[in-house]
């Protein structure tokens, strides 16, 4: 929750940040321009996010809640200092730490759940840990209401609050026996990239790939499209804030209910394989039908908002699939650095969509044109789904 929460904060300033910041910069924050510097400060954070599977070597060593303490402290810090930064290279250092901690939270609190709790339980409460990302995304577009009260320094502020968080943790939640192994039992990174682990490091680390790519390339950029809309037609840019704010509320409640009911889908489906095929069938269709054909070629708000909870439910919720399934891939020696590697990986290979993004709206003029043609990644996908391995009705593996 404190991470969704946190790597929210930047959705809902983008355009304020971004302006201010160019102007001290000396240069013309247009539409183009900020279309440029946002994509490329995602691009950063997510860099800082993929550098983070550091933290899953030192978790399989030291142990996970050490890790999570660790992980929570940084972002916390580096998120309050983007708030200070007087200009684009200084807020960019700054998301970069930021993303370094954020990314590191998952690979040490995932592997942890799923080795603490009783194996008739671990797939629905791992399915259901992720329903709090969104919950941190949704508490995201509710504090943005404040953008036009508090500034968008202010709201980066904000994320010294998860700092508090790892005090409770440090003293209140122990670390077993089972969730560590011994440091010369630790599986290396040679087994994890060219061993016998290496079908599905890689098959890992493409499916990742693709599923951040797809939704940091489309579903993140919501609050930017709207904003630009209504602007450019004359609208305040405060009533535009709000609608944005809204348009999160409603993608993370879409959301919340994807991942809820995720262990239901995947039980009733049947296999993880096919679970994850029909999440990425159905995020390139909403994708098309949203900004290709509602914002695209129909030039409507409206029927794109109302179709927002399905973008959320198809795009961000098939995480609950992933938060489920990687942990089960790999052995407890090499958990956390197997999936924290296949999860970082994705993020390397996704910081490019919000870059491509920002390049195709300042050659194009067009948000849904860039977003309907990158939205085909989840096309190229599907074949690594087969080769990953298929672990339904299995237990963890020891």
């Amino acid at each position: 929750m404190l991470d969704g929460l946190d790597s929210s904060l930047y959705i809902y300033v983008l355009v304020p940040a971004l302006s201010d910041l160019l102007k001290a910069g000396g240069q013309s924050p247009t539409k183009g321009a900020i279309a440029l510097a946002g994509g490329a400060m995602f691009s950063i954070f997510m860099l800082g996010w993929a550098a983070a599977m550091v933290w899953g070597w030192l978790a399989d060593r030291i142990g996970r809640v050490r890790v999570m303490v660790l992980t929570i402290l940084t972002y916390s810090l580096f998120t309050a200092l983007a708030g200070l930064a007087p200009n684009l290279l200084w807020f960019g250092v700054f998301r970069f730490l930021a993303g370094f901690g954020v990314g590191g939270e998952w690979i040490a609190g995932t592997p942890f759940l799923h080795e603490n709790v009783p194996e008739a339980m671990r797939v629905r409460l791992a399915g259901w840990l992720h329903t709090a990302t969104p919950v941190g995304l949704l508490l995201g577009a509710l504090l943005s209401f404040l953008v036009p009260l508090i500034g968008w320094r202010a709201m980066f502020m904000l994320g010294l609050l998860p700092a508090l968080f790892s005090l409770y943790l440090r003293a209140s939640v122990p670390e077993s026996a089972r969730d560590r192994a011994p440091r010369t039992a630790a599986l290396g990174i040679r087994a994890l990239l060219f061993g016998a682990e290496a079908r599905t490091t890689w098959s890992a680390a493409a499916m990742m790939s693709c599923i951040i790519f797809g939704l940091w390339s489309s579903t993140y950029w919501i609050p930017t499209l709207i904003v630009s809309r209504l602007t450019e037609a004359g609208g305040a840019m405060a009533t535009a804030q709000r609608l944005a704010s809204a348009a999160g509320v409603l993608i993370n409640l879409g959301t919340i209910a994807g991942c809820l009911a995720m262990p239901w889908i995947a039980g009733r489906i049947g296999r993880r394989r096919r679970t994850a095929a029909l999440f990425f069938l159905g995020a390139l269709g909403v994708n098309l039908l949203g900004y290709g054909l509602f914002v695209g070629l129909l030039g409507r708000l409206a029927p794109f908002l109302a179709l927002l909870p399905l973008l959320g439910f198809f795009t961000n919720a098939v995480f609950a699939l992933y938060t489920i399934w990687l942990p089960e891939m790999f052995p407890r020696a090499g958990r956390a650095a197997g999936a924290g590697f296949a999860f970082s990986l994705g993020r390397v290979l996704g910081a490019t969509g919000p870059s491509l993004i920002g390049r195709l709206v300042a050659t194009t003029g067009s948000y849904p044109l860039a977003i309907s043609l990158v939205s085909l990644i989840y096309l190229i996908g599907l074949p690594f789904i087969t080769l990953a391995p298929e672990t339904a009705g299995q237990r963890l593996r020891e």
